[in-house]
Order: structure tokens, then C-alpha cells, then sequence
């Protein structure tokens, strides 16, 4: 069976549910837009505190449930699954699906949060939407979540649908008849045909067109399509994971994507974190960037000078995780040392269209204006001398001008 899935708001009045958790649950308790009591739905003693324990068995209509609650920022899901059916995925599931996340560093809350919430979504049948800024990793996160699935032994496929024309997507998708182009003369399985019983990742899914947008709902709704040129339908079970690095709320809200389909995979969403609000992980992630270009070299790995995860942690990688290994690799490329350090790092300069603040004056005086242009370049200015002495002297003031600055900006902190 697929999860029953309940979402309720951040004052604890339902929002939604799915037709699962409507067959599963009395309808005199699943009301919306009213309080949702979860210890009186699920027969919960008040002792029971999901808060703290993340999962527990509950007992509906004589059976046995596994109850999780997943706590994000706007809402809170609740994920009921049926023991009988997890036993048997989790039964095909081996070593090496359990350890589908261990290639992300985690030492940050946000990423063990995140993480957290990744095995458990990818527990489940309903489309995954995977958003995050360029360089965050995307891509892996998806194929982790393929991995840890019951599914992690049939095939992942990705296609990515930014700049594409609709009958090339069509046909990688869907797959097309013989003579259903010029030039056609074999008929070809689309991705979702050669990953039946698997996984495929939409990356991109924001520059889908419009056309697209409603073939594609509704595959997710009955896992029906035709190849392109064709009049059978084929059936297929796949798994259906998005990614996007856009606001897909804001595009519908611009009449820039399918409401619906939003709707549709809007239902496990998992968010990645930029660097910036994860700088507790980035000792690991230079290590672990240390060691792979040793490995893929063959050579010993160098000594990580302690000044360097210093200085990386105070710039701000626009370019996120991708950056800092792109960084980081340029730098072990022209080592001649067995040690890195600050000296071999060389830190792209803060561009003009890095300076958010241009972006963000609406409405502001110029006093306003003034203050967050400065706080723009003190920012920038302190990757590169970081102490109040070092940024007072490259700007020709005081110390204590510079040191009252800071401290008002909250910068270097």
C-alpha cells in the first residue's frame, strides 16, 4: 500500500491529507482547517511525545502501523505505513542501500535534519521535489534517495529539462513508434519505460513547458502514457523525483507552472541547504575533497593546514559545495608541498553581482541604502582581512571605527 500521508500547520490545524490516510482514518477526525489532535486520531497514550522520538507503532483497524513525523519549517508531516508492507521492501534492501547518504557530510544540524528526513521520504511511492541553490548537490541527493528505496537495485535515470525543445523531451521520456519522426525507423523505449521499477530524476523540472507540465501529471496520476506516434498505452511503475533550483511556489504564483502538478509533487519535499547555512561542514567536506583527489591521483594526501578550514569558512561560496571542490582541486593540481595551505587556496573576488543588496532597495532611504552597502562591503572585504586591524588599515580608518562596525553588522562573528 502507498503511505497515508497528513499534513498539519505550525497552529496544529489540518491542511491536508491523502486519499490513503482518508480510507485509513475516520472522516469525523480528519477535518479541515480544524485542530488536529494526533494523540486522539492515533489511539496515542499522552505520554507518547513524537517530538522526541520521531516514530512509534500505532494500531489501525486491528493492524499495525509505523507512525513517523517529519517537522519542517511551514508544517508537519505525519507519515503512516503499514508493518507488514515495510517488512517486505525493507527485506530487499542491503548494506549497501543503508549507506546511500554517507557521502554527504553531516556535522551540521541542518544536514542531519535534512538527511533525517530524506530516509524516510525515500521510503515512499509519491514524487520527491528536491530544491536547492546551483553547486548543492541535487543530483546526489536524488540518487541517495534511489538508493536507500526498495528500489535501489533497478535503474536510475536522470534527464535534465532546462533549454530543451518539448519533442526532444517527449521522446526521451516517453519514447517514440517507428516512423513517428523523420528518421525514425526503430521504435525506442523513453526513460520511464527503461526505468520501470526504478527511479527517474526530472532536473530542471521549472523550464518544463506548459505542454509537458500536463503530460506529465498525468503519468504521476495513473503511471500511463503513449509513446510519442503511437495509439497503445503503456503502464510503468517509477518513481518520479524533481529537482529545482527556482521557487516553483513563486512560479505558479506567476502563472509560470502547473498548479496542479506543483500540488502533485509538492508532497516530500526536501530542501538542501546553501553552504553558507551549513559552514560546520565544510572541515569534513575538505577533507573528504583532500582524499578524493589523492585516491583519483594516487598519491599520498596532503596535510590539511589548519588556517585553511578557517579561511574557507569565512567565504561565503556563492557556488556552494561544488565551488569549494572546484577550489579546492585547482589548488591540489599545482601543489608542491605535502602540506595545503592558505597560501595555495586562491578565493574568486566578490563580484558586482554577488552585491545582493542592488537587488533590495525598494522602499529604503538613503541612509538605508548607505548602511547596507557598507555592510556589503565589509563583508566581502573581511574573507580577505579577517581581523578589525587588518580591514582598519586596507580601508585607511580607525580600528575602533571598524571594530564598532562589525559588531553593529554582526560580521565576523
Amino acid at each position: 500500500m502507498q503511505a497515508a500521508i497528513i499534513e498539519i500547520n505550525n497552529d496544529q490545524q489540518l491542511i491536508n491529507y491523502n486519499q490513503q490516510a482518508g480510507e485509513l482514518i475516520s472522516s469525523d477526525l480528519l477535518n479541515l482547517n480544524q485542530p488536529f489532535n494526533y494523540h486522539n486520531v492515533f489511539s496515542l497514550d499522552n505520554s507518547v511525545n513524537l517530538d522526541v522520538q520521531d516514530d512509534t507503532i500505532i494500531v489501525l483497524n486491528n493492524q499495525y502501523y509505523l507512525l513517523q513525523k517529519v517537522v519542517e519549517s511551514s508544517k508537519t508531516i505525519f507519515i503512516i505505513q503499514s508493518i507488514e508492507y515495510l517488512k517486505k521492501r525493507l527485506s530487499k534492501i542491503n548494506v549497501v542501500h543503508h549507506q546511500a547518504f554517507n557521502i554527504f557530510a553531516m556535522q551540521s544540524a541542518v544536514m542531519q535534519k535534512l538527511i533525517a528526513q530524506a530516509k524516510a521520504f525515500s521510503m515512499q511511492r509519491e514524487p520527491l521535489l528536491i530544491s536547492g541553490e546551483t553547486g548543492t548537490g541535487k543530483d546526489l541527493l536524488a540518487h541517495a534517495c534511489h538508493q536507500y528505496s526498495s528500489r535501489g537495485d533497478q535503474t536510475f535515470l536522470a534527464l535534465n529539462c532546462a533549454a530543451m525543445p518539448d519533442e526532444v523531451v517527449e521522446s526521451e521520456l516517453y519514447g517514440h513508434a517507428a516512423g513517428a519522426y523523420l528518421g525514425a525507423i526503430e521504435s525506442k523505449k523513453g526513460f520511464f519505460e527503461q526505468a520501470n521499477g526504478g527511479s527517474v530524476l526530472l532536473d530542471g523540472i521549472d523550464e518544463m513547458s506548459f505542454q509537458m507540465q500536463t503530460k506529465l501529471l498525468r503519468f504521476i496520476n495513473d503511471g500511463y502514457f503513449r509513446r510519442v506516434g503511437d495509439d497503445d498505452e503503456v503502464y510503468v511503475d517509477v518513481r518520479i523525483i524533481c529537482a529545482t533550483k527556482v521557487d516553483l511556489a513563486g512560479l505558479v504564483e506567476q502563472g509560470k507552472f502547473r498548479k496542479d502538478l506543483y500540488y502533485r509533487l509538492n508532497v516530500l519535499p526536501l530542501n538542501l541547504p546553501s553552504l553558507q547555512e551549513r559552514k560546520d561542514d565544510i572541515a569534513l567536506l575538505t577533507q573528504i575533497f583532500v582524499d578524493e583527489f589523492a585516491f583519483k591521483q594516487g598519491i599520498t594526501s596532503p596535510t590539511i593546514d589548519t588556517s585553511v578550514v578557517d579561511c574557507l569558512t569565512r567565504y561565503p561560496w556563492p557556488g556552494n559545495v561544488r565551488q569549494l571542490k572546484n577550489v579546492l582541486y585547482s589548488a591540489l593540481a599545482q601543489l608542491k608541498s605535502p602540506i595545503l595551505t592558505v597560501k595555495d587556496i586562491v578565493l574568486p573576488k566578490a563580484s558586482s553581482s554577488q552585491l545582493s543588496w542592488i537587488n533590495n532597495i525598494e522602499n529604503k532611504t538613503l541612509d538605508e541604502m548607505t548602511k547596507q552597502f557598507e555592510k556589503e562591503i565589509l563583508k566581502n572585504l573581511y574573507i580577505e582581512y579577517p581581523s578589525s586591524r587588518k580591514l582598519a588599515k586596507r580601508l585607511g580608518v580607525s580600528h575602533t571605527a571598524i571594530a564598532n562596525k562589525l559588531r553593529d553588522y554582526g560580521i565576523g562573528r
